[in-house]
């Protein structure tokens, strides 16, 4: 199959961009003006807000599978500047329909479990929703977009990516244990809970999707419900690291820009019992990442 992958700078971009083009024709697509780990993979330079720009591709690929693994994805950054958070989490959601509806087109689109507020998670597909911060509302506003679209469309929520990348350091991860190698206290929030999910294990489950033309919304996450104090000391541990650098705080002491769901996180069964994807551990996935480096 021929595969569009927007976003394909980012950690989860990057991890689909190495998978898929084992097996699939990939062609990545971001802002920048090259693909930052690959010169074998076909590359596009594409603002998917840009409305022209990405019609005129979608057109001229005609792809089987368009991948969006682009989005705006700075919490706090989104209450700053929620036009451009609007603009690329919707507005460039609505120009990817907008391209594919002429051609026969799966669209999979990277959603949130912030689209829960977070007072009773995890959550399954069925749970309501009730965003509490601007980035969830875009998000969800983003889901419905795709429902309403008359697109073959996959939505995937996922929840706290972490993962190797050859040039992107947004992990919680990579930041835990660079900062702890610099002897820095970080002071790490114990009442925000979810299920973090390795980047490799997502990538995978996307393959499955495409490969079984599997449609509709299905919840992906990690299999170990934790907070983000827990997920800190067991990076911890994994990396040899000293975890008395390793602090509590709440989320109220930290005074975030934008709100926090406290109990989040997904519920996977419907991904695990539909299309039998494999859901790894917090330990197996710090594991890979350590040999792997």
């Amino acid at each position: 199959m021929n595969i569009l992958i927007t976003g394909a700078n980012g950690m989860l971009g990057e991890k689909c961009v190495e998978l898929l083009s084992h097996s699939h024709s990939v062609i990545a697509s971001d802002l920048g003006e090259k693909l930052l780990y690959s010169n074998s993979v076909p590359y596009r330079m594409i603002d998917i807000t840009d409305e022209e720009a990405i019609i005129s591709c979608i057109r001229e690929l005609k792809p089987d599978v368009v991948l969006n693994c682009a989005a705006y994805t700075d919490v706090d950054g989104v209450e700053k500047f929620k036009d451009l958070a609007w603009n690329v989490n919707v507005e460039g959601v609505k120009n990817l329909v907008s391209a594919i509806n002429p051609i026969e087109c799966h669209l999979i689109h990277i959603s949130s479990d912030y689209v829960f507020d977070g007072s009773n998670g995890p959550y399954t597909e069925e749970d309501e929703t009730n965003p509490i911060n601007y980035y969830g509302e875009t998000k969800l506003s983003s889901e419905e977009v795709l429902k309403e679209s008359g697109v073959p469309w996959t939505i995937i929520r996922t929840n706290v990516l972490f993962g190797n990348s050859h040039f992107q350091e947004a992990s919680f991860v990579h930041w835990v244990v660079k900062k702890i190698k610099n002897h820095e206290v970080i002071r790490i929030v114990n009442d925000q809970f979810g299920n973090p999910t390795w980047a490799d294990g997502l990538a995978q489950a996307i393959k499955v999707i495409i490969d079984k033309k599997a449609y509709g919304l299905y919840h992906y996450g990690g299999l170990d419900y934790v907070n983000r104090f827990e997920f800190a000391l067991e990076i911890a541990a994994i990396f040899s690291l000293d975890p008395t650098f390793v602090r509590v705080t709440t989320t109220r002491a930290l005074g975030q820009s934008a709100r926090r769901p406290y109990k989040s996180g997904l519920i996977n069964d419907k991904i695990e019992k539909e299309l039998d994807v494999k859901i790894f551990t917090i330990k197996e996935a710090l594991n890979a990442m350590k040999e792997s480096e």
